[in-house]
């Protein structure tokens, strides 16, 4: 099976476009080793692992309708720093967010991000909401597309940051908080390891 997918995130990175291979998840309690951190794949049927290289790890889930989506993608990049302090990694990762969410196709209806200590020293929990007006295969539709997701700088490498989100997109009778456990368990498996 090959899907055909888009992912953004708050790293800065151009988004990404291409045809991906989706190997099925068969154990979701392995831990994925990255460089500089792991992951566990998102819990719950249906996902595969779509794209996977040192620094990137990219997971989608079956879904029944051609509108409705749901990714999960953990990925590290030079972190653009130094940083005073966590607040003024707060502001990078709002700058970023707002400068990836926007485009001709999409509508930020939302960007967020706040301090996240519980996660690391250097950890911001942020939130986008858009609006897609040009969807291949909506039939002129907007979809609502919300990504949650937590950024770090890696506490013993601090010139490393670490981005672990999901991003759910469809129409607004097909979104909301039934697939999010399944996102933020994902989130919250992120564990900092020495790098490669």
């Amino acid at each position: 099976m090959v899907l055909s997918a888009c992912f953004v995130w708050a790293l800065g990175a151009a988004p990404v476009c291409a045809q991906l291979y989706a190997k099925p998840v068969i154990t979701p309690e392995a831990a994925y080793q990255m460089d500089g951190y792991t992951v566990l794949a998102p819990p719950g049927a249906g996902w595969f692992e779509m794209k996977r290289a040192r620094d990137y790890l990219y997971f989608g889930k079956r879904l029944s309708s051609p509108t409705h989506s749901f990714i999960a993608v953990a990925l590290s990049a030079p972190a653009g720093g130094p940083y005073a302090d966590a607040e003024a990694f707060r502001a990078h990762i709002v700058n970023q967010i707002t400068e990836n969410a926007a485009d001709e196709r999409n509508k930020v209806a939302l960007a967020a991000a706040e301090v996240d200590s519980a996660s690391g020293p250097f950890c911001v929990r942020y939130q986008t909401r858009t609006e897609d007006r040009g969807a291949v295969g909506a039939r002129g539709q907007s979809l609502l597309t919300e990504t949650f997701g937590v950024s770090c700088l890696h506490p013993e490498h601090n010139e490393l940051a670490i981005d672990v989100s999901y991003t759910e997109r469809g129409l607004p009778t097909e979104t909301g908080t039934t697939l999010r456990d399944e996102g933020e368990r994902f989130v919250r498996s992120l564990a900092f390891t020495p790098r490669r």
